[in-house]
């Protein structure tokens, strides 16, 4: 009988799954994974979690309590330091197995990595070797396992940058599952549609319980997305190059990269921030995304996400800014003010 080993459909399942789960797989273990976010899960995260937890960890906690209950002999939690040359990730990565070890006593064992490449980057295939001993002592089977692991990983960084969604990547739907078209924001700027960028972790971008469905009901208003996930490393630090000073913050990097690499170009319309609440670093990240786009005079909604946030809400928001985006292409208004502050124009619009 093969041993289960149970992964956490939250947080960074999102951005390696593919990685983690093809090298477990090809040394024999068995994957299960969480069901998909719900009430139930965001339930029992809140009520194991201390206050000033952020909502993705609260959802994780959710997620390893229902793993708990599928009875898997492993839960996989790895430890991210580091996931490039001098930057960080947040410290609720950093800390993660012990805080899940100490919330929730009763679970089954953590296996955990230790992720960190700011430095040494043999780092990474030690620790995986590491990792591998558990189930094998082949270490050509450890090695290969590893190297087909990479391969998943860098096509499925490639499918995400032409615009499939983590999900269809992960369970092979990308022929018919293809949600957003990154080629079309890209060669077709002229083309008479709204074009939005969806700004973003990709936990709270592709989360469809987190985020409300937003993608999906972006589309149905007829909106074409471009996410914070869709860019090449070489236009996220393009549009770095606005800051005085580098972010040591690799999400942050690639959050506040994208945002103002779409308006140097004039890609979209508009930016939808998601945002959650109690996150530190997004608390700054985001701010310096709205003062830029504020002085642009380039439409920005910022949406807060926490256990509270209502779905009625969030949709009202989502069409009176559209509605706004419509108005103002329509009216070819550019004095009009998508912040709502008063600006002073030629003549009334009315």
């Amino acid at each position: 009988m093969r041993i289960k080993i149970g992964i956490p459909r939250a947080l960074l399942y999102y951005d390696y799954f593919l990685l983690w789960s093809t090298f477990l797989e090809r040394l024999g273990t068995e994957i299960v994974l969480s069901q998909k976010t719900n009430k139930e899960i965001v339930y029992n995260g809140i009520k194991s979690a201390i206050e000033e937890t952020c909502l993705p960890v609260k959802v994780f906690l959710g997620h390893v309590q229902d793993l708990a209950r599928k009875k898997v002999d492993y839960i996989f939690i790895p430890r991210y330091i580091s996931v490039e040359p001098r930057r960080f990730l947040c410290p609720k990565f950093m800390g993660l197995p012990y805080m899940i070890k100490h919330l929730l006593p009763g679970i089954p064992p953590v296996l955990n990595v230790e992720v960190d490449l700011r430095k040494r980057e043999r780092q990474l295939p030690v620790e995986m070797y590491r990792l591998g001993k558990l189930f094998t002592f082949n270490p050509w089977k450890i090695r290969l396992a590893y190297k087909l692991a990479q391969e998943n990983q860098k096509s499925f960084k490639k499918n995400i940058l032409q615009g499939f969604l983590p999900e269809n990547v992960y369970f092979n739907e990308t022929e018919k599952n293809k949600a957003l078209k990154r080629t079309v924001l890209k060669n077709n700027q002229h083309k008479n549609v709204l074009r939005i960028g969806l700004i973003g972790h990709s936990y709270n971008l592709y989360d469809e319980y987190v985020n409300m469905n937003i993608l999906n009901k972006l589309q149905e208003m007829g909106v074409e997305i471009i996410t914070s996930k869709m860019f090449s490393e070489a236009e996220i630090n393009s549009g770095l190059k606005r800051l005085r000073k580098d972010i040591f913050w690799t999400f942050g990097k690639e959050t506040i990269g994208s945002a103002f690499y779409l308006l140097e170009e004039r890609i979209t319309h508009g930016i939808i921030l998601i945002v959650s609440f109690a996150c530190g670093p997004d608390s700054i990240i985001m701010d310096l995304i709205d003062r830029a786009y504020k002085r642009a005079g380039v439409p920005c909604l910022t949406l807060v996400l926490d256990e509270h946030s209502a779905e009625g809400g969030v949709i009202t928001r989502l069409e009176a800014f559209i509605e706004m985006l419509k108005w103002k292409e329509q009216k070819n208004e550019s004095y009009f003010s998508p912040h709502g502050q008063p600006v002073d124009c030629p003549e009334s619009p009315f």
